[in-house]
């Protein structure tokens, strides 16, 4: 059925088998839910039959169920109630409420289902915007503060430089004085 994109008849299959059988599922009561529903009972049968590995259904390995429990090891989801979301294993009190929630909290782009789904439940729904974390204003205060700051360093080390220069000129003018007034 998945390689022919039937996946939901298995679903509506099971419920209806559910539904009338109960406890128990017999040949009968899935021929009589094959009928329900329109399908083919002997293509089912001859599609079980084949998936075991060897003449003897009762003790031989069945490759469907294989496949289906190596995967329940690979996700992790031996474990029930449990369902795998993007590889992640989500277990405990899942609804399906909680699985829409979860997989609509990880798209960028809500499909409408999501917003429908958020609406129903009452979920307040911001679309994010993408904004820049600084405005164009906030850049150009930033580059005038920096512009005015650099200008005031500048102005205290050229104050700087000039009281230096005068106080090594200074002692260069009493060492020159010194010096002419100890040869007279």
């Amino acid at each position: 059925m998945a390689k022919q994109g039937k996946q939901s008849k298995w679903f509506d299959y099971i419920k209806e088998v559910h539904a009338e059988c109960f406890d128990f599922i017999s040949a009968r009561c899935s021929e009589n839910a094959h009928k329900t529903l329109g399908l083919d009972f002997t293509s089912t049968k001859k599609c079980v039959n084949s998936s075991f590995l060897g003449p003897n259904p009762a003790k031989d390995e069945n490759s469907l169920m294989r496949a289906n429990a190596d995967q329940w090891i690979e996700y992790g989801t031996l474990f029930w109630p449990s369902v795998t979301i993007n590889k992640v294993t989500f277990r405990g009190d899942i609804t399906p409420e909680n699985v829409l929630e979860d997989i609509c909290a990880n798209l960028r782009t809500k499909p409408q289902v999501c917003l429908d789904f958020y609406k129903e439940e009452h979920i307040e729904y911001q679309p994010t915007q993408t904004k820049s974390a600084i405005s164009a204003e906030m850049l150009v205060a930033i580059v005038v503060l920096l512009v005015i700051v650099n200008v005031m360093l500048i102005l205290a080390y050229r104050k700087c430089v000039k009281k230096e220069m005068e106080q090594d000129l200074g002692f260069k003018v009493n060492s020159a004085v010194s010096e002419y007034i100890s040869l007279a």
